[in-house]
Order: structure tokens, then C-alpha cells, then sequence
């Protein structure tokens, strides 16, 4: 193992707000609740992923007062043995209820050392952290380092949901864009506002695929402004890419260029000189081990691959990292130099709130038939185009546009809340249209239901197997709001 330079939190949003109401329930004396999680261990850093929360009644306080709470050690010590019987990780919340932009107090940093030294015999792979939450739910948080032997910071709260919040530690909150970037975004900004904005350039996206979809969503998120985008692909071009890999050149695909790697080179020319790349180009199979810390890692996924397998895999990964993840597919028929019918859907997936692409099934299928004309419906039966299968050919660039830059709207929509996401859209090449579709998110379905024993349930440990811990591969800190340096030196 090696040390830890900062600590994440990911809480689904059904147990954020019960968090709030919990913590701020009593505005005049502070107020304590525990959080069980598991840790995802990742190259430099650790992310809590909150699966129960248990409050405490006014018998487990031991003091209870408007500057101080201090809970009584048998309620620990049951708390203590669970995470060892269960291999999970424990963190601490407290309220500040009189303060806004919550810091700890020198009473909480010398309480908070004794109680990571008294825990420090569970580790590994038991993690110990605690937050602090005021009066506005900012927060701070730390955590103990048992490979450092150092107090870390936690730096983020990733609240999974509809929209999808990033909340930064009150250290790190976001200080402005420079005046060169206020330049460049100036007419998005008017669009997206800038709290929107520098939403977007926090942001980490795996983005897997650089087809004709995949080379229009990465063109399309380099333009918002995404932070950062992690492009997987193994393949290399060919001249039969040319008529829908957006950038891609001639004499690229005459040498057999990496996809990823062409399209990078020009979209990362976006960046000002001063700016680190905003592309990173990743010419592998998204299934290799050695990915998964960074898919892990990443704050949306998304796919744009031809392949049900590889589809399902990146669903996988993100309801058991609790990462939203957003698929797109298309499809096209077509003879004798007439298009008979063609279109594509996206469907937004947030673990815990929304459907996956397995509990969907052919619920999907049977709503977006419902919509449809009888001849319309008659084509989409005999075809079935529309559920995961391999892109057939032929294919057709303004198709994979609309298709793209549709799931790309209901990326910056989740992410910044600017207007309703639609977690399932279809569109109908020849009918011009596109509308939202009924999917129901199942409750008894095995990957992202609500049994225990389903793989959200279970969580990290359902894709345990696919996680290499000894990967060399970094993956970028926050860049917006904290350097590495200030935040392995934050305490």
C-alpha cells in the first residue's frame, strides 16, 4: 500500500437528505451520526462509499451540548465490531448548527487524533474518517492514513443523484476562472451561468468509445469545458472511419493512428498553453484490469460502444462505484439507396435513483413501442435495432450527431441542473422525432435493486475481481480547487 494524499465521500441522495434532516434537526445543540461505508482504495487516495447511515438517540450521548458532543463508547464499540465482522469503514459526522462554512475546532482535531489511534488496529482495511457539517451543510472533513501515519483531508462529497452535486471541503471551495478562460466560455456562461460552468471543469469523465458516437460526445464535452476526459479505446483508424470519426484526418487513417490518441491531439489544442491537457487518450481495452481504478475513479462514465458486453460492464462498474454512468446506441436499415429506418436512444443511469440497462430490460422496448405509429412499431418489432446490439452497417454521421450531442445535453443537465434530466430518450431518424421514454427503475432487479443482496447492495465487492490495486496509473486530483501540493499539505 502506499500513502494516501486525500480521502472522497459518495452518498446516494435518499441518504444525503436524510443526513441533513438528521444533523439540522436541532439547531442549538450539536448533533452526531455515523455513516458505514465501504472504502474504495484508488492509486493516492481512498472514497468512503456510504451504504447506512445510523443516528443515535439522546441515551448513546454521553455530553450533549451546543459546543461539544461526545457519544458513549459501548455505542461505538458495537459500531466498531460490525465493521470488522463486515469488512466496512466508518465515518463520523457532527454538526456545527450555529456556523456556516464549517471547520473543525481544535477541540474536534485533538478528539478526532485520539479516536484514529484508538482504531488504527482494524486497519487495513478498515478506514476511519470524520466531517463536520454547519449550519448551510459546507463541510470539512479528515481522515486517518495508517500508511503515513498522517491526518489527511477528505476533500469532496459526491451527492448521487438527479442532479448529480459535487460539494468541496470548505478549504477547497471553487475560487474563479482567470480572465483568459472567462473569455472562452463567455457565451456558455451566459447559457449555463458560472456556478454551471465551473461545475463542468471539476468534472473527470471516462469516456469509452471513439466510433462515430464516441468521436462526437469527446468533441462535444472538450468544447463545455469538461475538466477532464479519460478517452479508452483500443482501436485504430481506417479510411472506412473517415465518413464519421469527427476529426480524424485522411492521412491518420492511412497510418493507422490510435483513435483515441488522434482525436486527443486536436481537441487538447482547445486548452490554453498554460492549461494541462484536458484529453487523456487510453488505447486499451476498457476491460483490462488495470482501467478499472480509473473508471472507478472518474465522476461520470460514458459509453458509446457497439458492444452489449462491454455495455454491461461499464454498468456494472458504475452502480457498484455509485457513479453515474450514460449509454448511447444507434442503429440504421437500409436498401437499394433508401433508408427505410434508423435512430438511437440514450439512457441516463444513477445508481439508486434511476433504471439501469439491466433492470430496464424490455420495459424500454414496450414503452417506446407504445409511442409509436403502427408502422412505426411494426418496423421497430421486426428490427429490434434499438437494444444493445452491434451497430450494424451502414452508418450515417448526422445520425450519430443528434444521438451524441442528446446524451451530451443530459450530461450538462444532470450535472448542473440547468433544466429536467430524461433518464431514457429515443429518437426516430426518419419521423424526426424524440421524446422521452417510461422506464421504471425495477426494485427487484439483481445489479441495481434494493435487496441486500443485490450487487448495489453488496457494492465495491460485485466487481472486486476486476479491481488491480497495484496499477501504476495516476488519476487526476481536483485541479479547479485544490493542487496536489495543497492538498497533501492540508493539515
Amino acid at each position: 500500500m502506499h500513502p494516501v494524499a486525500y480521502g472522497e465521500v459518495r452518498i446516494p441522495e435518499r441518504l444525503w437528505h436524510w443526513l441533513e434532516a438528521l444533523l439540522l434537526s436541532e439547531r442549538t445543540l450539536e448533533t452526531k451520526c455515523f455513516m458505514l461505508c465501504e472504502a474504495l482504495e484508488l492509486p493516492g487516495r481512498v472514497v468512503f462509499l456510504v451504504r447506512e447511515l445510523v443516528p443515535l438517540s439522546e441515551e448513546d450521548y454521553e455530553v450533549r451540548s451546543p459546543s461539544l458532543v461526545v457519544t458513549r463508547p459501548e455505542f461505538v464499540h458495537r459500531l466498531l465490531e460490525r465493521c470488522y465482522r463486515e469488512n466496512l469503514s466508518l465515518l463520523e459526522a457532527h454538526s456545527h448548527p450555529w456556523a456556516g462554512h464549517a471547520r473543525f475546532s481544535e477541540t474536534d482535531h485533538r478528539s478526532d487524533r485520539e479516536k484514529f489511534r484508538a482504531t488504527e488496529s482494524l486497519s487495513p482495511p478498515f478506514r476511519h474518517g470524520t466531517l463536520v457539517f454547519g449550519n448551510d451543510m459546507s463541510f470539512e472533513g479528515h481522515m486517518w492514513d495508517w500508511v503515513s501515519q498522517q491526518v489527511v483531508p477528505i476533500v469532496r462529497i459526491a451527492i448521487v443523484g438527479v442532479p448529480y452535486r459535487l460539494q468541496y471541503a470548505t478549504p477547497y471551495a471553487y475560487r474563479g476562472y482567470d480572465a483568459a478562460v472567462q473569455r472562452v466560455y463567455d457565451r456558455q456562461v451566459r447559457a449555463l451561468g458560472a456556478e454551471g460552468q465551473a461545475i463542468l471543469a471539476e468534472l473527470t469523465v471516462a469516456l469509452v468509445g471513439a466510433g462515430g458516437l464516441g468521436s462526437q460526445i469527446g468533441q462535444a464535452l472538450a468544447h463545455l469545458g469538461f475538466g477532464q476526459i479519460l478517452w479508452i479505446d483500443p482501436d485504430r483508424l481506417e479510411l472506412t472511419n473517415l465518413n464519421r470519426v469527427v476529426g480524424a484526418t485522411y492521412a491518420q487513417a492511412k497510418r493507422g493512428v490510435r483513435k483515441v490518441k488522434a482525436l486527443a491531439q486536436r481537441l487538447n489544442r482547445l486548452c490554453p498553453p498554460d492549461e494541462p491537457r484536458r484529453v487523456v487518450p487510453i488505447p486499451e481495452d476498457v476491460r483490462t484490469p488495470e482501467l478499472a481504478p480509473l473508471l472507478l475513479g472518474s465522476d461520470l462514465i460514458i459509453g458509446a460502444v457497439d458492444s452489449a458486453t462491454v455495455r454491461q460492464y461499464l454498468n456494472l462498474l458504475a452502480v457498484c462505484g455509485l457513479i453515474p454512468y450514460l449509454d448511447a446506441g444507434v442503429g440504421l436499415r437500409a436498401e437499394y439507396g433508401r433508408i427505410h429506418m434508423g435512430g438511437g436512444q440514450v439512457q441516463v443511469v444513477v445508481p439508486s435513483e434511476t433504471a439501469c440497462l439491466t433492470c430496464v430490460g424490455n420495459l424500454v422496448q414496450a414503452s417506446v413501442e407504445e409511442q409509436l405509429t403502427p408502422e412505426q412499431r411494426e418496423r421497430s418489432i421486426r428490427a429490434g435495432y434499438i437494444q444493445g446490439e452491434r451497430i450494424p452497417n451502414p452508418q450515417v454521421v448526422f445520425l450519430n450527431g443528434v444521438v451524441a450531442n442528446l446524451l451530451v445535453w443530459e450530461a450538462v443537465k444532470l450535472c448542473t441542473g440547468c433544466q429536467q434530466v430524461h433518464p431514457y430518450v429515443y429518437y426516430d431518424l426518419i419521423e424526426q422525432t424524440t421524446f422521452p421514454v417510461d422506464a421504471p427503475r425495477d426494485p427487484n432487479c439483481y445489479l441495481c435493486g434494493d435487496s441486500p443482496d443485490s450487487l448495489l447492495g453488496t457494492g465495491i465487492k460485485g466487481v472486486q475481481g476486476f479491481i488491480e490495486k497495484r496499477t501504476a496509473r495516476p488519476i487526476p486530483t481536483p485541479r479547479q480547487s485544490a493542487s496536489k501540493k495543497e492538498v497533501a499539505n492540508a493539515e
